[in-house]
């Protein structure tokens, strides 16, 4: 097994956890809100300074990752880099980031000897 079959791997797997674990967190909060509104779900997360000091890194780094994406895919051998952008504002960054390595990867692993 190569380093970048081995790598892909690890970030499916990361990915997976990422969705998990992130989502066991937002659907106890739409089960116990008053129904799924953005606007709620937003005034909650904008609660106090430190959730909204991780809420404003994580929306800039998400931006961040998306020029990446966007910029960097053809090159690194990624279709396909809008459905990242859309992943990390719709799922999770926690999502989008290892998918993205983790196809990666997996071209690195087929141009590769």
């Amino acid at each position: 097994m190569s380093r970048s079959t081995l790598l892909s791997q690890v970030y499916f797997f990361l990915a997976v956890v990422g969705l998990l674990w992130s989502w066991s967190y937002f659907i106890e909060y739409f089960a116990t809100a008053d129904g799924f509104l953005l606007q709620s779900f937003f005034s909650s997360v904008m609660n106090n300074a430190a959730s909204s000091g991780v809420a404003v890194d994580a929306a800039l780094a998400g931006v961040v990752f998306s020029v990446m994406a966007v910029s960097n895919a053809a090159q690194d051998g990624v279709k396909w880099p809008w459905i990242y952008v859309l992943l990390t504002f719709l799922v999770g960054l926690c999502v989008a980031i290892p998918l993205y390595f983790g196809f990666r990867e997996r071209a690195r692993a087929i141009t590769m000897p």
